[in-house]
Formats: structure tokens, C-alpha cells, sequence
């Protein structure tokens, strides 16, 4: 309906009963000082319109492919800033992360998955990326690693996380690693050389705990998800506080602090907590929710805190 419309306003009948299109014959002639024949004008016309259509054409196909390939996995977000990362697919285990990294409320909104698996199953929101590796350098910038805010390493085995960790460091230097380690010996040694947080299966601990104290297994397991009541978090403070002061400002806000770091310790204090904690120290709290800087700074005066 439109192209008749848009026909019938740019042609005419002569006196003679002949077709004229005054508006692209009297547009051709003004542009290139010569004169065109009326059929010359109206295929002209048709001509140009149907080499846009072709070019659109063209352009929504390549559109539609783009995202298609995105979606099967063989996207590219080597661009993109502040994602949070997770390297390998667990069928059982990577959707309850992806819950608990939203529940976190810590700046989540961009989660890349890195996968081998063909039968992935997302969640709305996360890009994915397919590999026949997931230690391959390409890859991993292909997720995204090299301006990644934090990421979660789960592959199938110790050996293929270990590698996939040394990869992911080699991109990037002073990103925050988590992975999983079936094994402690090994969890030990990558913690050292690669700088990451290693965490191995408590299951044995827990099930001790929960035969001597009836309860005790099922509150570890409440507090490690931030998607069932409370859980703990983390912050540090850039400059010297006393933990009396700390322990009353968490007060303030429904929290209790339950374990310090000092500046470069890997060991945790709890209570009886030391007097003060140092700048670039850390601390522990419970809590229904994550609390802000400004939330926890009121009660300590000029001491920032960094969340």
C-alpha cells in the first residue's frame, strides 16, 4: 500500500496520455544538468528502490546471524568491562552460583559463562561462550577475562582448573580468582602460584558437626548461600579502626562481626578480636544484606571503608 501511494504521487499523465515522474526527472535533470525520459526516471527510481531493499535486506540477515551466533556461544565479549566470570558448567551447581552471585548484590549484573558443554543451561541474562578449551587463551578473552571484576573457576577436574587459573592470570594480573579443588594438596599449591582464593569441598567437616551438633550442618549451609536468610560478607578499611567501634557500627545496622584479617594474613582471627584493625585489613560480618560504605563508616569517623 505504501510503494502505490508513494507511485501514484511521483508520476503523472500528460495531455498526450503518457506517464511523467516530475519529481525524479525534474530531481536527475537539476543534478546533472541533463534531461531523462520518463521511463528512464521511474526505473531509476524503481531501480534505487529496490537496491535499499537488497541492502537492507542484507543488513537485518547479517543482524539476525550476529545474534544468533551470539547466543550459540561463539560470541565475543573481549570488550567488555566489570563482568563477573564463570569458567566451566556444572549441571547441578552452576545455576545455584549464578543465584547466589545475583543474591550477593555485589555488582553482579554481567555474568559470562565459559563452557565446553553443548547442553548448557542459562539463565536469562548470561552471555555465553563456548570452547573446545577452556585454558585457551583465546577463549578466555573471548569471556571477557582481561576487564572481568571477579571470576569463578569450576572445570572438571584439579589439573584443568589449576590450568585454566594460570591461564587466566596470565590475562590478568590483579583479578580476584575463586576455584574449586577437589583435592587440598592441590587447592594449597595453586593458592600459591597463582594468587587465587581456593576452595575445596567442607563436607566431611560439616558432617561431623551436624552428627555432634544436631542443626549445626544445616546452619554452614544456610550461611554460605546469600539466597537463604543471612550470610556473611566481606569489607576492608583504609585506615587504622578500633574494633570496638567497628563491632558497634555493624550492631547498628543488624550485623555482627564475625572474623578479621590483617593487611597480606591468610589467617582469620575471631573473638576475642585484637584492639585494632590496621589499614587494608578486612573484615567478616553476618547479615540479612549486604551493607554500603556509608552505612558502616558513620559509626567509625574519618575511616573509609571499601566494600
Amino acid at each position: 500500500m505504501w510503494l502505490r501511494s508513494i507511485m501514484l504521487l511521483a508520476t503523472t499523465i500528460d495531455g498526450k496520455g503518457n506517464f511523467r515522474c516530475p519529481f525524479f526527472t525534474g530531481f536527475w535533470s537539476n543534478f546533472t544538468g541533463h534531461s531523462l525520459s520518463l521511463s528512464g526516471g521511474c526505473f531509476a527510481w524503481l531501480g534505487s528502490l529496490l537496491i535499499f531493499s537488497a541492502a537492507l535486506g542484507w543488513l537485518a540477515g547479517s543482524m539476525v546471524e550476529r545474534i544468533r551466533r551470539m547466543a550459540d556461544g561463539y560470541g565475543n565479549y573481549e570488550n567488555m568491562k566489570g563482568a563477573t566470570v564463570i569458567v566451566g558448567y556444572n549441571r547441578d551447581h552452576t545455576h545455584l552460583m549464578i543465584e547466589n552471585l545475583i543474591a550477593g548484590q555485589d555488582g553482579d549484573d554481567k555474568i559470562v559463562l565459559l563452557t565446553k558443554s553443548s547442553e548448557a543451561e542459562l539463565a536469562e541474562g548470561v552471555y555465553l561462550v563456548k570452547a573446545e578449551r577452556l585454558d585457551a587463551l583465546a577463549s578466555l578473552k573471548r569471556a571477557a577475562i582481561r576487564q572481568a571484576n571477579k571470576v569463578l573457576v569450576y572445570a572438571g577436574s584439579d589439573a584443568e582448573t589449576f590450568n585454566t587459573c594460570l591461564a587466566i592470570r596470565e590475562l590478568n594480573e590483579t583479578l580476584h580468582i575463586a576455584a574449586f579443588f577437589d583435592d587440598r594438596d592441590t587447592a594449597r599449591r595453586a593458592a600459591q602460584i597463582a594468587g587465587l582464593e581456593a576452595i575445596v569441598s567442607n563436607a566431611s567437616e560439616a558432617l561431623v558437626r551436624a552428627a555432634q551438633d544436631p542443626g549445626a550442618g544445616n546452619i554452614l549451609m544456610a550461611l554460605s548461600a546469600a539466597n537463604v536468610g543471612a550470610t556473611i560478607y566481606s569489607a576492608a578499611v583504609g585506615g587504622t579502626v578500633s574494633t570496638t567501634a567497628l563491632t558497634a557500627a555493624l550492631a547498628n545496622n543488624d550485623a555482627s562481626l564475625i572474623a578479621l584479617s590483617g593487611p597480606g594474613d591468610s589467617d582469620y582471627r575471631f573473638l576475642p578480636f585484637p584492639e585494632h584493625l590496621h589499614v587494608g585489613g578486612s573484615f567478616y560480618y553476618l547479615c540479612s544484606a549486604r551493607l554500603t560504605a556509608n552505612q558502616i563508616s558513620k559509626g567509625l569517623g574519618d575511616v573509609p571503608v571499601i566494600v
